[in-house]
């Protein structure tokens, strides 16, 4: 029995240890109505992937049911992607405040969960909210951010978002050398010019410089690529920069072409502001060419496509209203689902508590009686059992949290416990012992001077 008490120990503490770190294999094992919610779950953010680009609204609308139900199964990875592209669909409409806020949550939650991947594309889309907000410090800011770990995957898009960035506030040399960078990446992974972002860029800065051929040769090559990939809103972007510079060219032919050609892309897409540049073009043209109906006409499409625009934003306002009423509702549902299980757990840990001194006056009255000293031996170490679990149970959150899960360092809290716990077993079993010794032999200690004296 010496050993044994230790012996104990250190089985509570290898299985104590071994069960930190299973723990972590067993968060994947979902049961199978979770695994049925999760990709229900994946489901929805696809086909907000899927609409981003077509129908904003619609993919608003799957984004929004992912993120409740993400919230509701737990399942933060996913409420994380979903987060991030609510703050796409915001950025697409020029929405910049909401798109930043969304993809700041989408953040928030990818850094608690250190997923790397996902951090770099928060960090990328960050930067292009800046940058189309004209905030050049914050733009540069998360894109080097995202550079500095980002996989080669996105290399490309970030080399181009940063060139795109200088572009924008007319540092051309440096743009100049960072789509450089991302071509030769593009080419490295894809053997050719894949990405139409590149050229489209390229186009910018040569219209700036006022090289139009240049300028022109590049966006015919941006818009080639977007109408084979059917990327429609970079290639209703292309087509307004080639009709600019068809138009500073002298060539109203070909700049009411392209403007046309935007204008028809968007008919069936809700890329209501590239519209917009494009019937502001045509009208323009027009004016110059001094066809005054197809000036009104031109100028007329771009009253009512403003006030389309605002009469949408004023809808998606009222609809982020009722998705918040929804998400806080949501939000008390699980303070309460959550006050109700610390409570469950708080009485069970008081009944622990309040059986454990219990167990022990048992123990104490039990040592009383004659009993088998092997059942006095299980029952003290019983009770070290019963008292290991329970402070374990009672400081295991705030192991975790001071912690912050490292098994290494929770096993060393448990070892220094179980330090103070062994000689304390020891001390109750020789206790136990020298009680039980004296119950079965009650008249040993008294008797024992007499019949020392009679011997003399």
């Amino acid at each position: 029995m010496k050993y044994l008490g230790l012996f104990i120990l250190l089985a509570i503490l290898f299985t104590t240890a071994k069960g930190q770190i299973v723990s972590t294999g067993d968060i994947n094992k979902l049961s199978i109505s979770e695994i049925m919610d999760t990709s229900a779950i994946k489901e929805l953010n696809n086909q907000a992937r899927r609409y981003l680009f077509l129908n904003t609204d619609s993919s608003i609308k799957y984004v929004q049911n992912a993120m409740i139900a993400a919230r509701k199964a737990n399942q933060k990875k996913l409420e994380g992607e979903a987060y991030y592209l609510l703050g796409g669909n915001y950025w697409i409409m020029g929405n910049y405040p909401q798109a930043l806020a969304s993809i700041l949550q989408s953040l928030q939650i990818f850094e608690n969960l250190h997923d790397q991947a996902a951090i770099a594309d928060d960090y990328r889309a960050l930067a292009s909210i800046y940058r189309d907000h004209n905030d050049f410090n914050h733009a540069i800011f998360y894109a080097d951010k995202c550079k500095a770990i980002a996989d080669y995957k996105i290399l490309t898009d970030i080399y181009t978002i940063i060139g795109s960035i200088y572009e924008k506030f007319d540092r051309l040399d440096s743009a100049k050398y960072y789509l450089k960078l991302a071509n030769d990446n593009d080419i490295l992974v894809n053997g050719k010019t894949h990405y139409g972002y590149i050229p489209l860029i390229f186009g910018n800065i040569y219209y700036k410089q006022q090289n139009f051929p240049v300028a022109v040769l590049y966006y015919r090559e941006g818009i080639k690529l977007f109408e084979d990939q059917k990327v429609y809103k970079d290639m209703m972007e292309g087509c307004s920069g080639i009709a600019k510079a068809y138009r500073d060219m002298s060539q109203t032919d070909s700049s009411i072409y392209y403007s046309v050609k935007a204008l028809n892309i968007g008919k069936s897409t809700p890329f209501l502001l590239s519209m917009l540049d494009a019937s502001s073009m045509l009208s323009h043209v027009y004016r110059v060419r001094g066809n005054f109906d197809s000036t009104m006409k031109y100028a007329d499409l771009s009253m009512a496509i403003k006030d389309t625009l605002n009469n949408q934003q004023k809808a998606r306002e009222f609809q982020s209203l009722v998705f918040r009423e929804e998400m806080r509702e949501q939000e008390k549902e699980e303070a309460r689902v959550r006050a109700e299980t610390e409570r469950k757990e708080n009485i069970q840990m008081l009944g622990i508590g309040a059986f454990i001194p219990v167990f022990f006056i048992i123990l104490l009255i039990l040592s009383r009686r004659k009993l088998n000293p092997g059942i006095i031996d299980f029952m003290v170490l019983l009770g070290l059992l019963l008292f290991f679990e329970f402070i374990s149970l009672l400081i295991h959150p705030w192991l975790e949290s001071w912690t912050h899960h490292t098994p290494v360092l929770m096993l060393l809290v448990l070892v220094l416990i179980a330090s103070v716990l062994v000689p304390s077993h020891h001390r109750l079993e020789e206790w136990l012992r020298e009680a039980l010794a004296k119950s079965q032999n009650p008249t040993s200690a008294e008797t024992s001077p007499e019949e020392t004296t009679d011997e003399d």
